[in-house]
């Protein structure tokens, strides 16, 4: 038994055939102008209220404020879950203005001698040095000295 195909379905896969598709698009756009024109058609001898009354009916301003409410809810949730939850800082020491119990001098300790201070990082680099350059002779002048021949 042989199932025959369908012939109301399109069997035609898409940029088959540049003819089909011209077609198609011709009638494609013979029906968007005829539903343009029945629009304009209903549209015709109402007033502005009433044409701006269909606008009106769609609820956008109700969204705009809806959507609004809810943006400002979650920022004010999201920042104040952090707030409540977060750690509480522990109460500063109460100081009190009695003065202290003398306290022994600790023992004398032999001091450990230090090393000698390290130079800081500019002056090891040179930074502020000044150098001077023959006056005949241009520093930034080319001399022919290619830093990247060997890497070829």
């Amino acid at each position: 038994m042989k199932i025959q195909p369908n012939p109301s379905a399109t069997g035609r896969n898409a940029l088959a055939s540049t003819a089909a598709d011209l077609r198609e698009l011709k009638g494609n756009s013979r029906a968007t102008v005829q539903e343009l024109q029945a629009f304009l058609r209903e549209l015709k001898g109402k007033s502005p209220q009433e044409m701006l009354g269909v606008v009106s009916s769609s609820q956008l301003a109700r969204s705009l404020i809806l959507s609004t409410g809810l943006v400002a809810g979650g920022i004010l949730l999201f920042t104040a879950i952090p707030f409540f939850l977060g750690g509480k800082q522990a109460p500063a020491p109460v100081t009190t203005n009695t003065p202290a119990p003398p306290v022994a001098a600790p023992p004398a300790v032999a001091e450990v001698p230090q090393a000698p201070p390290k130079p800081d990082a500019p002056s090891t680099l040179g930074v502020g040095d000044e150098l001077t350059a023959p006056p005949n002779k241009n520093p930034l002048e080319n001399k022919g000295d290619d830093f990247l021949k060997d890497l070829e």
